[in-house]
């Protein structure tokens, strides 16, 4: 078997790995998770010798599937280091294209984007990863999503309990000076939150 072979199957079986290391902590709580891919983030970034390779690895193995787009909001990169991260990924055959994005109405012209999957992603994340980059591209939810993660970055630096009150995201929303209405943010805010094992209270 060449080499380049044998690399290619290693790597299938690290994806399946890391895979099933990642879902496990779907009944963690948010800082066992946190620690657990800290450690795994640690380890990827040996592998490839880049922390951005690494994140964007680690994104598809936890989520199956994203856009240029969805990796440059979810993990806070350039746009230059995303194409960059996806190109090496692309190259070791660890993601392939799964489909073309459609054209928004009134967006600019250039190429469609693509989303981007590991071979073993279902449907269902495909799908996922194409709801959020539409998501991504509405200026309400990008606010709402900043407001959430200021609200996770003080639960990591207290300790406190992962638990919020519905009108402390409406405060943070007021404090942080919006330019949308308060309840909007809010509401997109909680949702964000939930679906990062925050309860919260309304």
């Amino acid at each position: 078997m060449k080499r380049s072979n044998v690399i290619d199957a290693n790597f299938a079986k690290y994806v399946e790995v890391f895979r099933k290391l990642l879902l496990l902590n779907e009944k963690n709580d948010l800082a066992t998770t946190l620690k657990n891919i800290q450690e795994l983030m640690s380890f990827s970034e040996k592998i490839f010798s880049s922390s951005a390779v690494s994140e964007a690895f680690l994104y598809f193995c936890l989520h199956g599937a994203a856009t240029a787009w969805v990796l440059q909001c979810e993990l806070n990169m350039p746009e230059a280091t995303v194409y960059r991260a996806l190109k090496r990924l692309r190259a070791m055959k660890v993601v392939v294209p799964a489909l073309k994005v459609s054209k928004v109405k009134r967006s600019k012209g250039g190429p469609r984007p693509t989303v981007w999957a590991i071979e073993t992603s279902s449907p269902d994340e495909i799908a996922k990863a194409l709801k959020l980059h539409y998501k991504m591209l509405s200026p309400k939810y990008r606010v709402a999503e900043e407001v959430a993660q200021t609200i996770l970055d003080e639960f990591q630096d207290s300790g406190k309990p992962l638990e919020i009150q519905y009108r402390d995201i409406m405060g943070k929303a007021k404090e942080l000076k919006i330019p949308f209405k308060g309840p909007d943010i809010a509401d997109l805010a909680a949702q964000y939150l939930h679906e990062r094992g925050i309860k919260v209270w309304r």
